[in-house]
């Protein structure tokens, strides 16, 4: 077969179209997620000192609300919390909006199925159009040959698909949008709920140990001083089984709780011998 510029350029947009759908259900449900659980902010221009007037993000009380929003375009023009420097005079930041986030989004998909094609097409093939269209290409960039394709631009038609998509999706019903994306957005954001309480759970699991332990080692460095104090200057080393019974004794007439004698157990192993290790924890 043949490959051409225009040949290769429609194979591209047939994937494109092939895999609309997938795109499609994956806007549908971020679109569903950012609806239902992120912040809605506003820019205010209340506090533009006179040399800047980019205005001051702000997050406000108030939820989306599906009145507000006849099609996916009116949502995109909410703002998604992230600003950017606009290296402007007098005007510092540009703040993104939902129209962006999604433009990127489509770009990457759009991106993805032009790899796709491209890869399916041997290098030397492609290193040819390159060089029929007036490229230069050095032997690094046909290390890369598809990176050196995208770099280059040689189909230039597709890379402007994702600008047809986002019309398209601009268009759709922002109700049935949010309608279709619900439940893997509720999914997604249980998943991540979980997630979180996890990680704040073996975070504060990690700080308990650590503070245990450190109750521990101060209480052994006490009892220490005492064992010395009560035991004619006799040092309290490695307690071994044979030294159990005097231990205890010395725990009890020091009143040392049952808690403190497991957290000396489970903490403090390295003093104590295997044996009197399990009786300490008992």
């Amino acid at each position: 077969m043949r490959y051409t510029v225009e040949s290769i350029s429609e194979q591209i947009r047939s994937r494109v179209e092939e895999k609309f759908q997938i795109l499609f259900s994956s806007i549908a449900e971020e679109l569903a997620y950012d609806f239902l659980f992120s912040p809605k902010y506003i820019v205010t221009h209340d506090y533009d000192p006179p040399w800047d007037h980019s205005g001051m993000l702000l997050q406000i009380n108030e939820k989306f609300s599906l009145e507000d929003y006849s099609c996916v375009e009116d949502f995109f023009e909410e703002y998604t919390g992230q600003s950017r420097a606009s290296y402007m005079s007098g005007c510092g930041f540009f703040y993104d909006t939902f129209e962006e986030k999604y433009e990127e989004q489509i770009r990457e998909f759009v991106y993805g199925c032009i790899v796709e094609v491209l890869a399916g097409i041997d290098d030397t093939t492609l290193i040819e159009l390159l060089l029929e269209h007036g490229y230069e290409v050095s032997e690094a960039e046909k290390n890369d040959i598809i990176q050196t394709v995208t770099d280059y631009e040689l189909f230039d038609e597709p890379f402007w698909y994702h600008y047809e998509i986002l019309d398209r999706i601009k268009l759709c019903n922002f109700e049935l949008m949010i309608l279709r994306g619900r439940n893997e957005a509720m999914k997604r954001y249980e998943t991540k709920r979980l997630k979180i309480k996890e990680a704040r759970e073996r975070t504060e699991a990690r700080e308990r140990i650590e503070a245990e332990k450190e109750v521990a080692q101060k209480l052994w460095n006490k009892l220490e001083k005492l064992y010395k104090l009560q035991m004619g200057g006799k040092q309290l080393l490695k307690v071994e089984m044979k030294d159990y019974e005097t231990f205890v004794s010395f725990l009890d007439q020091n009143q040392v709780s049952r808690e403190e004698r497991i957290m000396l157990a489970k903490y403090m192993g390295d003093k104590l011998s295997n044996k009197v290790y399990v009786c300490l924890r008992r």
